[in-house]
């Protein structure tokens, strides 16, 4: 049951632990994993904002071994990079609203992966590797500081996500996202007259984003 374990550590104590080798999830683990996963959505889709998206429970078992296995590569120095494109498969499925916020329910520990890694070269593949899945999840990756544009269009498109993700920026202070053009009214609307007080630095360099 080891992405089940993941999963329960994840949400419930903010600690996990990976096996040792890359192996393949057993069937009695995925189900189990998926009845975790539910819970968690039930619970975690009444503090969105408007309503949630729908429970997309390929997306969300995909997302769980996919961090799970990222753990693993920051972890075990000995795997090699050119197992990451074989055992980090990308999802297979359209990134609507329904997958993107189902996802999200482990994707969102993105950032703190790259802290768990910052310890890595800028040149060590896992890096590389991050970045794309971050920019391919930019819900799950508020914090994390973008250059690049992104598709931000089933999130704005979905008023609970595009809240979300919205407060995520602000709560972030992650000025790099400010510079996407999508995101900046949708900030300064959230901030509204209270930017001095909720976020300071967003006054001074505010005349610098637009």
């Amino acid at each position: 049951m080891e992405l089940t374990a993941f999963i329960s550590g994840l949400i419930n104590e903010g600690n996990v632990t990976v096996a040792a080798d890359l192996l393949a999830f057993e069937e009695a683990d995925l189900r189990t994993a998926a009845i975790h996963l539910q819970q968690y959505y039930e619970d975690d889709c009444r503090e969105m904002p408007y309503t949630a998206p729908e429970l997309d429970m390929d997306a969300a078992l995909w997302a769980a071994g996919y961090l799970y296995t990222t753990v693993q590569f920051i972890l075990l120095r000995n795997l090699d990079a050119a197992l990451l494109e074989s055992h980090l498969p990308a999802y297979a499925g359209e990134r609507t609203p329904a997958a993107i916020y189902s996802a999200d329910l482990t994707l969102r520990y993105l950032p703190d992966l790259f802290l768990l890694a910052k310890g890595l070269s800028p040149t060590d593949p896992l890096i590389t590797w991050f970045y794309q899945t971050a920019h391919q999840w930019p819900f799950s990756s508020a914090a994390i500081p973008f250059t690049e544009q992104v598709d931000l269009s089933a999130i704005n498109d979905h008023p609970s996500l595009r809240q979300a993700y919205t407060d995520r920026i602000i709560q972030a202070r992650n000025l790099s996202q400010c510079r996407l053009p999508e995101n900046l009214p949708f900030v300064q609307a959230a901030l509204g007259s209270h930017a001095a007080s909720l976020w300071p630095q967003f006054d001074t360099a505010i005349n610098e984003l637009i």
